[in-house]
């Protein structure tokens, strides 16, 4: 474990942010797969923090309890601690996201440092605990490929879906239809666990709607590059989705849901929209007949990657200075 002993925590559902970050800092991760009311996940992350000699410990959250336990070791074992937060976390989208997160946001102000998605979230925390937030954009995916698509194929819109309640699936896929109807020829992929939405299935005809189900990474790729455009929507205000990195690392044009969290990010390669049916007609319709417009959006992606990496890089300097100057105190007692 060396001097300084790292460790990043995570419970129920482990994220490919935590392990790229966790990758990147040389931190070790302790993953413990439970469901509430958490018990198994009590008594091991109990068990590891009082045996191991950790001087920092990452947790990410949700869920809440993660946060009070971690809390209450701080003090038993003097660790500093750093909570990864997902925007759910204090601004949840459901209610049991409420019951199971909101209750815990107390013990924010135990934490050393608070890593967050975006400013916007950021600004959202009370001042006390907002000193100690830095925004950490997601590490990139510099092992994401996948096969190029070759032109004369339909118009392609790639959906990579949560099947979270809010995603407006349905919108999506009328707006779809409905421009199918008028004879253009396009197609609508949608990816992801549809078992967690099974009433959208009626909608499925294999051709221009079609569900692909879960699927293996490097198909998973193939199929982000094959498309024309990603679409990342949602409905809610705070949460940077995944699908809109995996876009922007792809250079693949984006329409993306008009929210304040993206505009810091994406100021270019995206066609914004309001999440109505209509509008969605209206802005697959004008790129689909304006192709032209595909490169342009495509260029326009890789700026914004540059701008990010950029960007990235600096705060992963920053934390490997923070990680530093707390091992050579500890080491210094």
């Amino acid at each position: 474990m060396g001097v300084c002993g790292k460790v990043f925590i995570a419970w129920s559902r482990l994220s490919s942010r935590t392990l790229r970050y966790a990758k990147e800092l040389g931190v070790k991760v302790i993953f413990i797969r439970d469901r509430p009311p958490y018990f198994r996940c009590l008594y091991h992350t109990i068990a590891k923090l009082l045996r191991g000699k950790y001087k920092i410990v990452f947790v990410q959250l949700a869920p809440g309890p993660l946060l009070l336990i971690a809390s209450i070791l701080k003090y038993i074992k003097r660790f500093v601690l750093v909570a990864d937060m997902h925007s759910f976390f204090m601004l949840p989208s459901s209610l049991g996201g409420y019951l199971i997160n909101k209750p815990f946001g107390f013990f924010l102000r135990f934490c050393d440092l608070i890593l967050i998605h975006s400013k916007e979230v950021k600004d959202s925390l009370p001042s006390s605990i907002r000193r100690k937030a830095l925004v950490a954009y997601d590490p990139p995916i510099f092992r994401m490929k996948g096969k190029r698509k070759s032109g004369g194929d339909a118009f392609t819109i790639v959906f990579p879906a949560s099947f979270a309640r809010d995603e407006p699936i349905e919108n999506i896929i009328l707006a779809v239809k409905k421009l199918a109807e008028k004879g253009m020829n396009i197609r609508l992929v949608i990816t992801g666990r549809y078992e967690r939405r099974r009433e959208l299935l009626k909608f499925s005809d294999g051709k221009t709607i079609i569900f692909t189900g879960y699927l293996p990474m490097d198909k998973y790729y193939d199929v982000i590059y094959s498309a024309d455009m990603i679409a990342g929507l949602t409905k809610v205000s705070y949460s940077l989705m995944a699908v809109a990195l995996e876009a922007m690392f792809a250079e693949k044009p984006l329409l993306l849901s008009d929210k304040p969290v993206f505009k810091a990010i994406f100021d270019r390669g995206v066609v914004y929209t309001d999440n109505t049916v209509s509008d969605l007609i209206a802005k697959i319709s004008y790129v689909y007949k304006n192709r032209d417009l595909l490169e342009r959006l495509g260029n326009g992606m890789a700026g914004v990657k540059l701008k990010y990496l950029a960007t990235y890089r600096a705060i992963v300097g920053k934390l490997r200075e923070l990680m530093d100057k707390i091992c050579t105190i500890s080491t210094k007692r």
